[in-house]
C-alpha cells in the first residue's frame, strides 16, 4: 500500500470520528450546532494540512543533498515540527539533515514551501496583521478568534502587524534606491506624457508616544502622511459647497520623520506613481510652510494649492474674534471670502490689514495678513476652478484620519515610536490595497541563520 493510499484511509478515518463524536451530541440551538461543526472541520482541516505536507517529501528521503550553504548533508531522521496556521495547531513530520562541513542541520521541505516551524504560517500573519492594523490589538485578538476558533494573543497581533509593517518599511526602501537611479529618472523625464493629472497631498497628525525629549514633552510626536491619488469629480461651484473629491486609486504612506527624511519618501512614493509622467501635477495641503518646501524642493513644476477650506476657515476665526455681533461677523466673512473665492488675495489681505489698526481681533488679523502673504501665489481660486483642479485637501485629511485617529489614537493609547512606525505603515499598506503585495512578499522568508 502506497503512502498516498495509507494517509488516504487514516483520512477517511478520521473525518469518521469526528463525524460520530459530533453527531452524538445533544445541542441546545443552531448556533452551537454550527460552532461545533466549525471545530469539526478545523480538526479535519489540520489533519489533512498535516498528511499534505507529509506527502509533499515522498516515503524515501534522498540520503545526500547539497545544504544551503554549498557542502553535502547527510539525511539524520525524520523530524516533528509544529505549524502555528489558520487552521491551529498542526504537526507534521518531515527529513531533517545535518551539513558534514558547517555543522548545521535544515529540513529540506520547509524552505519551498515558505515553512516556519514553531511560527504563524504566512497566511495566518498576513490575516492577524490585518485585523491589527484595522483594530486594536485586544480587541482585534478577540475579533480573530471569534472568526476563527483558533485563540491569538494581543501580543503575537502586534507582533504580526508589525511584522506586516516592516515589510512596507523595505519596500519603500526599494523604491527609495530606485527613484535615485539617474537612468531610470531620466528614461520617466523623457517618455511621453500620458495624460493624466496626478494629485498628491501632504499632512500631518500628532500620535501619543512613550518617547519623551525633556521634562515639558508629552511624548506627542507628528505623524507625517502623504497621499497620491486621482480624481475625475470637478471642484465646489460655490464657497458653501463641501466639495466631494471622490479620490480614486490612492496610495498613502506616512512616517515620523524629520522633513528632510519624509522628503525622500516623498520623492520615492511619487517616482513609484511615476510623478514626473503625469500630464498635470497638483499639490493639496494647508499652509504648514514644511509641506510648499518639500513640494518646492522635489517637484518645482507642480501647481500647489491651499486648501480652500483652510483658508476660508482662516477669515472665520478672524471675524469671530474682530466682531462680537454675530451679524457683523456673518456679513464680513461672507464679503472676504467671496474675494478670496475669486482669487483676490491682495484685497483679503487689505480687508485683514484693515482690522490691525486698534480694537478686537489684532492678533488674529495680523496672523491672517502673515498666512495669506506667504500663500498668496497658491490662492488662486478662480483660475484653479476654471481648470477643473480640486481646492480641498479632504483625501489627505482623511488619510490622517484613518491612520492617525481611528487607529494611532483610540482612547488610552500610548505607542512605543517604532511599534507607532510599523503600525502606521502596515495600516496605509492596507488602505492603498498594497496588503496582497506584502503578504506574497513574505510568503517565503529566507532561511535563518
Amino acid at each position: 500500500m502506497g503512502a498516498t493510499d495509507r494517509l488516504g484511509m487514516e483520512f477517511a478515518q478520521h473525518v469518521m470520528q469526528v463525524t460520530q463524536e459530533l453527531v452524538m451530541g445533544s445541542p441546545k440551538s443552531l448556533s452551537e450546532m454550527e460552532r461545533c461543526i466549525r471545530q469539526a472541520l478545523l480538526r479535519v482541516g489540520q489533519f489533512l494540512l498535516g498528511a499534505w505536507l507529509m506527502l509533499q517529501e515522498g516515503p524515501y528521503p534522498a540520503q545526500r543533498m547539497r545544504c544551503p550553504g554549498g557542502a553535502q548533508a547527510e539525511y539524520l531522521r525524520k523530524r516533528e515540527a509544529v505549524l502555528l496556521t489558520l487552521l491551529g495547531r498542526v504537526t507534521y513530520r518531515r527529513a531533517y539533515s545535518v551539513c558534514a562541513q558547517c555543522h548545521r542541520g535544515f529540513c529540506p521541505l520547509d524552505e519551498p514551501l515558505g515553512l516556519r516551524p514553531g511560527e504563524m504560517s504566512a497566511e495566518r500573519e498576513s490575516l492577524v496583521g490585518m485585523t491589527g492594523a484595522l483594530m486594536t490589538f485586544a480587541k482585534g485578538s478577540e475579533l480573530f478568534e471569534a472568526l476563527t476558533l483558533t485563540p491569538i494573543s494581543p501580543q503575537s497581533m502586534d507582533k504580526a502587524t508589525q511584522a506586516m509593517g516592516a515589510e512596507m518599511a523595505q519596500v519603500e526602501r526599494e523604491w527609495a534606491q530606485a527613484s535615485e537611479d539617474g537612468r531610470a529618472l531620466r528614461a520617466q523625464e523623457l517618455a511621453p506624457r500620458d495624460g493624466r493629472r496626478l494629485y498628491g497631498a501632504l499632512d500631518a497628525t500628532k500620535v501619543h508616544t512613550y518617547e519623551q525629549q525633556g521634562p515639558e514633552d508629552q511624548g506627542w510626536r507628528d505623524l507625517k502622511v502623504g497621499a497620491w491619488f486621482l480624481t475625475d469629480e470637478p471642484p465646489p461651484d460655490k464657497p458653501q459647497a463641501e466639495g466631494d473629491i471622490r479620490a480614486k486609486q490612492i496610495t498613502y504612506y506616512g512616517d515620523f520623520a524629520e522633513a528632510k527624511q519624509f522628503s525622500r519618501l516623498l520623492w520615492a512614493t511619487g517616482c513609484q506613481r511615476q510623478a514626473l509622467q503625469a500630464s498635470e501635477l497638483i499639490f493639496l495641503g494647508d499652509g504648514a510652510e514644511w509641506i510648499w518646501n518639500l513640494v518646492h524642493d522635489n517637484y518645482p513644476h507642480a501647481v500647489q494649492i491651499v486648501d480652500w477650506f483652510h483658508a476660508a476657515e482662516r477669515l472665520a476665526n478672524v471675524a469671530k474674534a474682530a466682531f462680537e455681533d454675530a451679524d457683523t461677523q456673518g456679513q464680513w466673512r461672507e464679503r472676504v471670502s467671496g474675494l478670496l473665492w475669486e482669487g483676490q488675495v491682495s484685497q483679503v489681505i487689505q480687508a485683514c490689514q484693515a482690522l490691525m489698526a486698534g480694537g478686537r481681533g489684532q492678533e488674529e488679523a495680523r496672523q491672517a495678513v502673515v498666512y495669506f502673504t506667504n500663500n498668496a501665489s497658491r490662492m488662486d481660486y478662480a483660475t484653479y476652478r476654471r481648470k477643473g483642479y480640486q481646492i480641498g485637501s479632504g483625501t489627505i485629511e482623511s488619510g490622517c484620519k484613518q491612520l492617525g485617529i481611528q487607529r494611532m489614537k483610540v482612547p488610552g493609547a500610548t505607542w512605543n515610536l517604532e511599534g507607532a512606525r510599523l503600525t502606521a505603515k502596515a495600516r496605509a499598506a492596507l488602505l492603498s490595497d498594497q496588503w496582497e503585495m506584502l503578504t506574497k512578499r513574505r510568503e517565503y522568508l529566507p532561511r535563518v541563520a
